[in-house]
């Protein structure tokens, strides 16, 4: 989850480093623990005392010298009891790191520490864990971290350096692509038994160094052993939380809390990881897992289907309260889900097309009569960031979009950028004429109970690519709209692989997408909408996008060392992707993965972490009234 949490570099200027503190280094290690934090920004802790610093990115951290235990984590939380879940699928190996297999994937994030544990309240920044001092030079391109001497794997062996070297090492040639791609431009170094260097190269965000420290911690005595990039369903020895506790291949797993784990009072886990067992139950289909939590065989139910959270809770179980419910509102960046055009096309050339076909798009009807008003309409190609261009611009903004007034409409310059809105009846009159009129404009009048064009009679046709028919509820009403129009268009399904290979020969009209930036926009962005001209790898961008001021701001937000500015031109971007009309917005899940079900058999603090559902600082009232356990019905072990 904490992966997910990546923003951008800003300057923090502090005691004496004003100098050392240029655009490119924007990192504040602020140690709790130490009484001289101001001075201490790249000096965390200089006694050998354990420090436990926190790092972090273009802000300050929320925690400092007092930091004992995360808000929203009781520390007086009683222990024991079993938490059952449900997960969908199958496994067939326990290795969740690599790309081989199928892995029990809820199990990942309690098996192994990492250097320093990310703050659910807060994005980029990360508390010592495994690391108990960080040192930073050369402008935030050397990092060095100290372990700390108490940290221990859980057959008693110390953590040390070679530990975190050889972990590197194995990441980078076998675990996801994500981790591969980050490590391999990485430069890792033991520089004694319990001191760790990494250095990042000129042109890496700065991101990275937090990635890295986040990064699973595994025993090199253990691994050197076995293979690390083979499927096993052979418990390993860990170093989090929890150990593998019973497997049955494929459908149960069950964690064990680890009774001597040697970080279990820091500040970053106190409270935190309170069940004795945490089970896993796999089902093939979510409604079976459903049927299981209502039948109480499951504890805790998270429902990813908006339409059963509002339909199928009826029961005595809900009414009566044994059966509780709360939504967690989506704390990652969503992005742009929706239907690109092909700007390659000639058709869809002219703005007035694209604008017209988006007055067809009728959200509202679906949203309210198939998906019970769960959903929102996408905007921003940053949506639910703080990058987005939800807001009318500020002045500066203004200032910088000026040169580009010929490529903008006027309103761009006061208000922010909105999809079309329909009156929900499905037949919305207004939006339908206005989309005649700019048909029309563009050279496409209705004519013989079609669009056509002007010149060469041809109708409007064109078929939307997609992987799977998870948009057919909302494309229906467009469908019926597109046919009143004569507009002749369709949906093409197509498995993965001839999806993703249409897509890279550009072979479609539109194609639905869903994409997801980084938490931290940068250089991507660059690849993503750059024309031919300012392409560093040379791969042209998917929708054939060619656009001088989209170039100038994208290239603008690669080259930003500060968060100020990263909000600045993202901004803008965004402004300059939404006025051009290059997709049709879909909608998104405000709640996607954050409704929760769960029987009161639990309790939990008052307040949750910003990002999370915060289940891992829950505990079961038989502890609280000091229950040896829950009893736990069926175990088939």
């Amino acid at each position: 989850m904490t992966l997910m949490k990546r923003v951008t570099s800003s300057v923090l200027k502090k005691a004496g480093c004003r100098d050392m503190l240029l655009l490119a280094a924007a990192l504040t290690f602020a140690p709790y623990g130490s009484a001289n934090a101001a001075t201490d920004l790249f000096h965390v802790m200089a006694s050998e005392a354990p420090a436990y610093p926190a790092l972090a990115i273009g802000r300050e951290p929320l925690y400092g010298e007092s930091f004992t235990h995360f808000p929203w984590a009781n520390p007086d939380a009683p222990k024991g009891c079993r938490l059952t879940e449900s997960a969908r699928g199958s496994f067939d190996s326990l290795n969740p790191w690599i790309v081989k297999g199928r892995s029990p994937t809820p199990i990942h994030g309690v098996l192994y520490d990492s250097l320093l544990a990310g703050s659910p309240d807060e994005d980029m920044v990360a508390y010592g864990l495994i690391a108990n001092r960080v040192e930073v030079f050369e402008d935030g391109r050397r990092v060095v971290f100290h372990i700390d001497p108490r940290a221990v794997f859980h057959d008693g062996h110390p953590v040390t350096a070679s530990d975190v070297l050889f972990s590197a090492q194995a990441f980078e040639k076998n675990a996801r692509p994500f981790w591969q791609l980050m490590l391999k431009r990485l430069e890792v170094r033991a520089l004694d038994e319990r001191t760790v260097e990494l250095r990042l190269p000129a042109d890496m965000e700065k991101t990275a160094i937090l990635e890295f420290a986040e990064m699973p911690v595994i025993p090199e005595h253990y691994w050197r052993q076995h293979d690390f990039g083979a499927t096993t369903l052979d418990p390993f020895l860990g170093g989090g939380p929890y150990k593998i506790g019973k497997v049955d291949a494929g459908r149960r797993v069950i964690l064990s809390r680890v009774e001597n784990y040697w970080a279990r009072d820091l500040p970053v886990n106190k409270g935190r990881f309170n069940f004795d067992e945490l089970a896993y139950e796999y089902f093939f289909d979510e409604i079976s897992g459903f049927q299981a939590f209502l039948a109480g065989d499951i504890d805790k139910f998270v429902d990813g289907n908006a339409r059963r959270w509002q339909t199928m809770y009826d029961t005595q179980a809900v009414r009566d309260g044994r059966i509780k419910r709360y939504l967690v509102e989506a704390w990652w960046p969503l992005g742009m889900n929706g239907f690109f055009f092909n700007l390659r096309d000639p058709r869809f050339a002219d703005i007035r097309v694209r604008q017209a076909l988006s007055l067809l798009f009728d959200f509202e009807w679906p949203n309210k009569n198939v998906f019970h008003g769960a959903y929102n309409r996408t905007e921003s190609y940053f949506q639910n960031s703080e990058f987005a261009a939800t807001q009318p611009p500020m002045k500066k903004e203004k200032a910088l979009m000026e040169r580009w007034r010929d490529d903008l409409p006027e309103e761009a310059f006061e208000e922010a950028w909105k999809a079309p809105v329909t009156d929900g009846s499905g037949r919305d009159r207004e939006n339908f004429r206005r989309a005649l009129d700019l048909f029309a404009e563009a050279g496409w009048p209705y004519t013989n109970g079609a669009i056509r064009n002007r010149d060469t009679g041809e109708v409007l046709s064109f078929r939307i690519l997609t992987n799977s028919q998870s948009q057919e509820a909302v494309l229906n009403p467009f469908f019926n709209n597109l046919k009143r129009a004569g507009v002749d268009a369709g949906l093409e399904v197509l498995d993965n692989s001839a999806y993703e290979a249409r897509l890279r020969e550009r072979r479609f009209d539109i194609a639905y997408r869903f994409y997801i930036p980084p938490v931290s926009p940068g250089e991507e962005q660059l690849r993503m909408w750059g024309s031919p001209a300012v392409q560093r790898d040379g791969v042209e961008n998917l929708i054939g996008l060619d656009s001088p001021m989209v170039d100038e701001f994208a290239e603008k937000l690669s080259e930003t060392r500060t968060l100020d500015d990263k909000r600045l031109y993202a901004r803008l971007l965004d402004r300059a992707l939404q006025w051009g009309v290059y997709v049709i917005p879909s909608f998104y899940d405000p709640h996607a993965m954050g409704r929760i079900a769960y029987w009161d058999r639990f309790a939990m603090p008052a307040t949750r972490p910003k990002s999370g559902t915060g289940a891992e600082t829950w505990w079961c009232k038989a502890a609280e009234q000091k229950a040896a356990s829950y009893p736990v019905e069926n175990d088939r072990f």
